[in-house]
């Protein structure tokens, strides 16, 4: 459980590299698809990019793994008396 909580710390940290608000993601969108960005805005995008990717393959990667089988138990079930019992009038029902 500790690996999995320190797997998301990390992929939070890596996300908190982008320092970008809602609205400057949108206009540096706007400058690299209009070709008026720079070297620098098309590195920045290039890191939003690798981040993003990134963090949506190690959620992803985590809901593919398989759940850890339920633990069994150390005594055997036990069965109830009840059901045996009302197993036992049916067949001496049909035998009558």
């Amino acid at each position: 459980m500790e690996c999995a909580v320190f797997q998301r710390r990390k992929l939070l940290r890596r996300l908190q590299e982008v320092d970008l608000s809602p609205d400057g993601a949108w206009t540096l969108l706007d400058r690299v698809q209009t070709h008026t960005s720079s070297a620098d805005d098309r590195e920045r995008l290039a890191h939003l990019i690798r981040v993003t990717t990134a963090v949506t393959e190690q959620l992803r990667a985590e809901l593919a793994e398989p759940e850890l089988p339920a633990p069994q138990r150390l005594s055997p079930e036990r069965k109830a008396k009840r059901k045996r019992q009302l197993a036992k009038a049916a067949r001496r029902r049909q035998r009558q």
